[in-house]
């Protein structure tokens, strides 16, 4: 698809424009899009053809699975809190991409639907968090770190809504 009619095109499924983005991009950071030849319809039947003469080939277009798979993928890079440097080299030894933008478009897809699990399953979060902390209090008291045990179960306390008053009394005057 041409660049300017790329750019146009409204973005409905983030996983089908992440299929459709450029896996490589020029020295300026600008992706590179094969162009069709216009005399010619593009349909179901009659898949885009790449002008004669053109020796630079691209890599098939990622099915949904795949893309799925990348996002997966990149929710567990960013859940290792990888720099964003490491985070691009990874993507493209383990998927083949080397342009940049398509990367981050990824990497905010990840992102996205992260803080979505995190407001869709809060209260599982909540659990698992406050089972961690449970183990955390009790290791601090098996080795006699009592203010971090304290810590622990005011951190919980906060989890669990039981603790919203501040632990200091406004002072008197």
């Amino acid at each position: 698809m041409p660049q300017h009619l790329h750019q146009s095109l409204p973005a409905a499924d983030p996983v089908e424009e992440l299929r459709a983005a450029a896996s490589a991009e020029d020295e300026n950071g600008t992706p590179i899009y094969v162009p069709t030849d216009p005399a010619r319809p593009i349909g179901n039947a009659n898949p885009p053809r790449r002008p004669q003469g053109t020796s630079f080939q691209l890599p098939p277009r990622p099915s949904r699975l795949e893309v799925e798979r990348r996002i997966a993928e990149a929710q567990l890079w960013i859940a290792q809190r990888l720099p964003l440097a490491l985070l691009n080299e990874k993507a493209r030894e383990s998927w083949g991409v080397r342009n940049t933008q398509t990367i981050n478009r990824y990497l905010n897809l990840a992102r996205q639907r992260m803080v979505e699990e995190l407001i869709t399953d809060r209260l599982r979060h909540q659990a698992e968090q406050i089972f961690a902390l449970n183990d955390c209090a009790r290791r601090a008291m098996d080795a006699e770190q009592f203010s971090a045990a304290v810590g622990a179960f005011r951190v919980i306390a906060e989890i669990g809504g039981i603790l919203r008053a501040p632990l200091k009394a406004p002072e008197a005057r």
